[in-house]
C-alpha cells in the first residue's frame, strides 16, 4: 500500500508540474482533463478528501442530478439528467417519464449506498457544489450516463465513453430521438 501511495504522489507532482508549466488557462478543455486526470490520483493516493460523505440514508434527492445534505446542495459534474418531468420519446413512438425514472434511479443508487463521497473545487453560479460523487465507490454520473439516464456534457468529454455504449445499445433516452435539457432551456429564454 505504501509503494502504491509513493508511486500516486510521484505520479501527481509530475502532472502537476507538466500542469505548471504548460501554464494552461482556467476554462480550457485540457486544464480540464489535467485536473480530471489530477483528482483521480489524488482519490489512487488517498490525498483528496471528500466534500461530504455519509450513507446514503443522509443524502436527499433532488433530480436526477442533484443531491443535498445538510447544507450541501451538489450538482453532479459533467453530466445532464432529464428535468423532473420530462417525458422522452420511445422507438415505438410512445414516451416514458425520463426524468422521473431518472431521479429514482439515483435514489435508489444513493439510499442503497453504505458510503456516498462527493467531491468537489467549485461551485456553480446557483451556489450548489459541482461534484463527482461515488455510491459505494461507484461513480454516479458514469452509471447515470451508462444506463441511458443522462447526458453527457460533450466539451468536458469525461463521460463520451459511457454515452456511446448507452447510444449504441439503444438505452434509456438513446432509444430515439429526444431534447436535451440544455436545449429546453434555450427554448425557455
Amino acid at each position: 500500500m505504501k509503494i502504491k501511495s509513493l508511486l500516486a504522489r510521484l505520479a501527481l507532482t509530475f502532472a502537476a508540474s507538466a500542469a505548471i508549466s504548460a501554464e494552461l488557462q482556467p476554462g480550457d478543455p485540457i486544464s480540464a482533463k489535467i485536473f480530471l486526470q489530477l483528482h483521480s490520483i489524488e482519490k489512487l493516493a488517498g490525498q483528496i478528501t471528500p466534500l461530504v460523505s455519509g450513507s446514503g440514508r443522509d443524502f436527499r434527492v433532488i433530480d436526477g442530478d442533484s443531491l443535498a445534505i445538510g447544507g450541501y446542495n451538489i450538482r453532479l459534474l459533467d453530466i445532464d439528467a432529464p428535468r423532473t418531468s420530462q417525458r422522452c420519446n420511445t422507438a415505438q413512438g410512445s414516451s416514458w417519464d425520463c426524468g422521473a425514472k431518472a431521479r429514482q434511479r439515483m435514489r435508489d443508487l444513493i439510499m442503497d449506498a453504505q458510503n456516498v463521497e462527493c467531491y468537489s473545487t467549485e461551485q456553480d453560479v446557483y451556489g450548489r457544489h459541482l461534484a463527482t460523487c461515488d455510491a459505494d465507490g461507484i461513480d454516479l454520473g458514469a452509471l447515470l450516463v451508462e444506463e441511458g439516464l443522462a447526458w453527457p456534457h460533450l466539451n468536458q468529454g469525461r463521460y463520451l465513453t459511457e454515452a456511446s455504449s448507452a447510444q449504441a445499445n439503444f438505452r434509456g433516452i438513446w432509444q430515439a430521438e429526444n431534447t436535451a435539457p440544455w436545449e429546453l432551456d434555450e427554448r425557455l429564454n
